[in-house]
């Protein structure tokens, strides 16, 4: 259980995103299917109100235990890491038991005059239980990212994601014959069950830790141990903002979600049509985000990665650790923004079984690099103890995007995609006060030959060739189902053809996009080296061959 780098570190915690959102497709695939579009639109209605719930009963602590850690290891003050890590899983556990007796005695009351649709009362009622789990469980968390050891972390978040959807699909589909409020309650419960799962894995990881600790030889405690009294002090001077910070997000979905009703309502939209919408708007926000794997693993790793090396006054470092992380950013981001883009009503289609989830995706697409930097800046400026900062960007962005909705929302034509291109702008003007925050504080110097132009060389290749591939195996597919004799692609030839040829050009696009960095020089031995098992020989072999530097 030792120590890791931020990038292999961010790896291991992005592989583990990527399988949970694998495994969440599938169930964002399956369950419109079991509780249909307006079970979908009562689950996106309870979310914001169960976020809310979840980011103040955590209240910012993990990001605050996870910087305290790494600056005591740091110092060798391995005591003191774990006595702060104790005190901060009591304040959790409190919290958490307090916001899940608030959230469940006043479901009824935000269900009422908030989403307005009583039928959503059981889907939020369903959740309230996991609020406590998972308070305790960021507490076990933000401590092993704080060690700089991501493995607990991502090992529970795979198989609390296997647990919850495979609770969320089996429950929606054993009660929606009730009615779709219960339906949407059973799918809503999977996060209950699956956050209890988490819980358990990062427990049995502790209790292996500490044992390693006692039994390994030279382990005898060094440096002082703060008071409780300054470890409070401490976690709270760090917590608070962040916890401001995490509160406007889901207060703006909040918002939302009596906000656009009543917009769309101006705009002659009947209630169908706008429950309808809302889920549609739910579908493409959960695939916008999908691609951010890379990115949300890079900010929890730079916190401690950060603090570490602030602590120990290596500037040098800190400078370094920022350009690899934003030319990370930047490789990743661009490429999913533009293939979501590109692929929007395909893609919904293939996943959700509705391609009008494409309409917002196709706006909310070129948000998905701007969403990364906000990200890793946040993780950047929270390792350097500028906690503030990205509260105060978060607040202008949260404004920009209360001001576009209220007004887009209500014009004709434009409904749901309001919402959505709210959601783009104000994101984007958050990430950029971000960026221009690292730049002053820190004046990193970046090539940006490397860091924007090779890599938007390599994109603009990939796209051609996945407009290009989409097409060709669509038509090809099309002879198939003409001279087939299966039944299912006989009666479904557009779901056969529009999913195998989604998946072709995904498939083609990432190859591309990869012989593209490879062939403009954008990647490093270092980078080919952080792939897992064959990242070493492969690196070798690229480099002889002069592929990678």
């Amino acid at each position: 259980m030792g120590k890791q780098s931020f990038t292999r570190g961010a790896i291991i915690l992005a592989g583990a995103s990527i399988i949970s959102r694998m495994l969440g497709a599938w169930y964002i695939m399956a369950l419109p299917r079991i509780i249909r579009d307006e079970g979908m639109g009562l689950l996106q209605m309870v979310r914001p109100f169960y976020n809310l719930a979840v980011i103040l009963s955590i209240a910012g602590l993990p990001v605050a235990l996870s910087k305290l850690v790494a600056e005591q290891a740091a110092l060798g003050n391995i005591r003191g890491a774990v006595r702060t890590f104790r005190l901060t899983l009591v304040l959790l556990a409190v919290s958490g038991a307090v916001f899940t007796g608030i959230l469940g005695t006043t479901a009824k009351w935000f269900v009422d005059n908030i989403a307005r649709d009583p039928l959503a009362y059981p889907a939020l009622l369903a959740v309230v239980p996991s609020v406590f789990i998972l308070a305790v469980v960021s507490a076990f968390r933000g401590f092993f990212q704080g060690m700089q050891y991501m493995t607990p972390t991502a090992v529970s978040q795979v198989v609390e994601q296997i647990c919850r959807v495979g609770a969320m699909v089996v429950l929606g589909a054993i009660l929606m014959p009730r009615g779709v409020e219960y339906g949407a309650a059973g799918a809503s419960f999977g996060s209950t069950i699956g956050a209890a799962a988490g819980l358990t894995v990062m427990v049995s990881y502790y209790i292996r830790w500490r044992r390693g600790r006692i039994l390994s030889p030279g382990e005898a405690p060094s440096g002082s141990v703060l008071s409780f009294a300054a470890i409070i002090r401490r976690l709270l001077a760090v917590s608070l903002p962040i916890v401001m910070g995490s509160i406007l997000w889901p207060m703006m979905q909040m918002i939302d979600t009596g906000l656009v009703p009543v917009r769309m309502q101006a705009a002659g939209y009947s209630k169908d049509v706008i429950r309808e919408a809302i889920g549609y708007f739910g579908m493409a926000l959960s695939l916008m985000h999908f691609p951010n794997v890379i990115t949300h693993a890079l900010s929890v790793t730079l916190v401690p990665a950060i603090a570490e090396a602030s602590a120990l006054n290596s500037y040098h470092q800190v400078q370094r650790r920022i350009h690899e992380a934003l030319r990370i950013t930047v490789m990743f981001g661009l490429p999913a923004s533009i293939g979501l883009f590109i692929l929007a009503d395909k893609a919904a289609f293939l996943l959700f079984g509705y391609a009008e989830a494409g309409e917002p995706l196709r706006i909310l697409a070129l948000g998905t690099l701007s969403l990364g930097l906000f990200q890793v800046c946040s993780g950047i400026l929270q390792g350097l103890g500028l906690v503030l900062v990205p509260v105060r960007n978060l607040v202008t962005g949260a404004v920009v995007k209360f001001a576009v909705n209220y007004w887009l929302t209500a014009l004709p034509g434009v409904g749901i995609k309001g919402a959505a291109w709210g959601t783009v702008l104000g994101f984007g003007t958050a990430s950029l006060m971000n960026l221009a925050a690292v730049y002053h504080r820190v004046r990193v110097k970046h090539d940006w030959r490397e860091i924007l132009l090779k890599p938007g060389l390599a994109c603009l290749i990939m796209a051609l060739g996945v407009v290009v591939v989409y097409d060709g195996f669509y038509s090809l597919l099309s002879l198939i189902v003409e001279r087939s004799d299966w039944a299912w692609v006989q009666t479904h030839p557009v779901v056969f053809c529009n999913g195998l040829a989604t998946i072709g050009a995904v498939v083609t696009g990432i190859g591309i996009y990869g012989l593209g960095l490879l062939g403009t020089g954008a990647l490093y031995r270092r980078d080919v080296e952080l792939i897992p098992k064959i990242g070493t020989k492969l690196s070798r072999w690229l480099g002889r061959y002069g592929w990678v530097r």
